[in-house]
């Protein structure tokens, strides 16, 4: 009796998930609305946007080489400065001990050569006495520049004319080696810098022109292609490309970490063009749903460029295919479009 009933409870779970499944099968099989488009060759103009920063001419470091107690600060933050003009000083009382001291010793040094000098002429003074004496000489003198170089870094001066640009440091406070306490900026020209994808550094060469537009001000310059660096950064893979501002342009108004757009020279390209609207990004890369005997499937694309009109595939469509541009987000392999 058991038996029988396993038997016929079996039969109607069958029957159940027969129907479930057709169910599931028959809504599956429903059309998914979608608009498509038809593949055909085309042209488009290719132009490039970045995203950078202005720079300064020049951007040098103000640092004190060997540290030490901060006790001046002869400038403020923006001020502008001629070259030679002392900017800050900290503690030499160390550095000018030494230096006397070395002063000291070069003169004992020699007055020693000067009275030995007749002596060793007359032969009353061995030769690898005197060359003794002349070695304890130039020690002397070489003792005396290194004191006196670092007595002079205790004094901080500009190397050239510019502004000053002081970071957050106050009198009094401790200097590490190699610290800097701000900067010194030439405003007399302006750069700017962006960075390139690896799949798109070859194409900016030296000297390339370029457009540099400040949306925030509303001004736009002529730029050049100055220089890119050859080592890609390790977690973007992405190049720094420094561009510099046309010099003859008024560029006063711009201040270094303004933010920029960077143009490249349009360029005509040809190709499969279809709508942005298409692609969709996958793990493993680009993709679109393409309609083949009525129905959809999955075709990786490689894109070469985007153009005003939409995006350049250089692999993976023909002319003549159809895609589907809208809609794609209930689109399963195998799926009707309607």
């Amino acid at each position: 009796m058991n038996k029988v009933l396993l038997a016929v409870l079996a039969v109607v779970v069958s029957l159940t998930g027969c129907k479930r499944e057709s169910k599931y099968a028959s809504l599956r099989d429903n059309p998914v609305p979608a608009e498509i488009e038809v593949v055909s060759e085309g042209a488009g103009v290719v132009t490039n946007v970045y995203v950078g920063e202005i720079l300064a001419k020049a951007d040098i470091p103000l640092v004190f080489p060997l540290g030490g107690q901060l006790t001046s600060l002869q400038v403020k933050s923006g001020q502008k400065v001629r070259e030679g003009q002392v900017i800050a000083t900290v503690d030499n009382t160390q550095a000018k001990s030494m230096l006397e001291s070395a002063e000291a010793m070069l003169n004992q040094a020699e007055d020693a050569w000067r009275r030995l000098k007749p002596v060793h002429e007359n032969g009353g003074l061995s030769d690898v006495k005197w060359v003794e004496m002349e070695t304890n000489l130039s020690k002397a003198r070489s003792m005396v520049i290194s004191s006196r170089k670092r007595y002079e870094d205790c004094t901080l001066r500009a190397s050239q004319a510019g502004v000053v640009n002081l970071f957050d440091v106050e009198v009094g406070q401790h200097l590490n080696v190699g610290q800097p306490i701000g900067s010194l900026l030439d405003l007399s020209g302006k750069k700017a810098s962006f960075t390139v994808p690896e799949n798109e550094i070859g194409h900016l060469l030296h000297g390339d022109n370029l457009i540099v537009s400040l949306p925030a001000l509303d001004l736009s310059f002529n730029a050049t292609v100055d220089e890119k660096s050859l080592v890609a950064t390790r977690l973007a893979h992405t190049y720094k490309v420094t561009v510099i501002l046309d010099p003859k342009a008024n560029t006063d108004i711009l201040l270094p970490g303004m933010v920029c757009r960077i143009v490249t020279n349009s360029k005509n390209v040809e190709g499969y063009i279809i709508s942005s609207s298409c692609v969709q990004t996958q793990q493993s890369g680009q993709s679109v749903w393409v309609v083949r005997n009525g129905r959809v499937e999955r075709v990786p694309i490689r894109i070469g460029a985007f153009v005003e009109n939409g995006v350049l595939v250089s692999e993976g469509l023909h002319v003549g295919d159809t895609v589907v541009s809208k809609g794609y987000q209930k689109m399963y392999k195998g799926a009707r479009i309607q």
